[in-house]
């Protein structure tokens, strides 16, 4: 089952990737992981990337593309994925459809995660993130047990440059404004789903796995 997980930041796209993957049994492929593997080791598409990257551009299209196409071809999503960060417009979603039609396969579904503004911003200006292995924590939603220490690794927590009110508000701009023709073409094709993200944590998890129910069902089948 190919599946497209889209929201905002602070939404809970990742936790509920992680969670959909253990319940579904596929990979769960993050554009923003994925870049920074192929940065790390220093891959053709990689340096490519990297360029970009230090000159302050957005990776195009294209390396993104190429990046995430690779991973969907390989033997790991042969029997499925859960998608996080692409594609992020159409051009993207273009090339992934035609990926995936190749191989006999389409989206089953696109789960829009969303959340009020507010809510977003509180999350966002209150997490922070492990400086050693990246987990993420809140006070209200996450707490760690030892304050501003990882409970996996032990390094210091801190708030990242771009969870400060004034960037949040920023990034929700831009995420909204890139999405919504994705959102257009999704709805047209009845792949879309809205599920309120406000709910706890497994609240959230039991609307997405009922939504794919029918799905997994059929893929069982098949």
């Amino acid at each position: 089952m190919d599946l497209l997980l889209i929201g905002p930041p602070g939404v809970g796209k990742g936790t509920q990737a992680a969670r959909l993957r253990q319940a579904l049994n596929i990979p769960h492929l993050s554009t923003g992981d994925l870049l920074r593997r192929h940065v790390a080791e220093r891959t053709r598409l990689g340096v490519a990337a990297a360029a970009h990257m230090r000159r302050g551009e957005l990776v195009p299209d294209e390396l993104v593309t190429a990046m995430a196409l690779d991973q969907i071809h390989g033997p790991s999503c042969a029997g499925g994925v859960v998608l996080d960060g692409f594609p992020r417009t159409l051009t993207q979603a273009e090339a992934l459809d035609t990926a995936l039609a190749g191989q006999g396969r389409r989206l089953a579904a696109v789960l829009h995660l969303t959340a009020p503004d507010q809510v977003l911003l509180r999350r966002l200006t209150g997490r922070r993130t492990c400086g050693g292995c990246g987990a993420i924590y809140h006070p209200v939603t996450r707490p760690p047990r030892a304050p501003g220490l990882c409970d996996s690794c032990g390094h210091g927590l801190v708030q990242r440059a771009d969870d400060t009110a004034e960037t949040a508000r920023t990034r929700l701009a831009v995420h909204t404004r890139q999405t919504q023709p994705l959102l257009t073409r999704y709805r047209l094709t009845g792949v879309l789903h809205e599920i309120d993200g406000c709910g706890g944590v497994d609240d959230v998890t039991g609307n997405l796995l009922a939504i794919l129910a029918p799905h997994a069902v059929g893929s069982s089948a098949a």
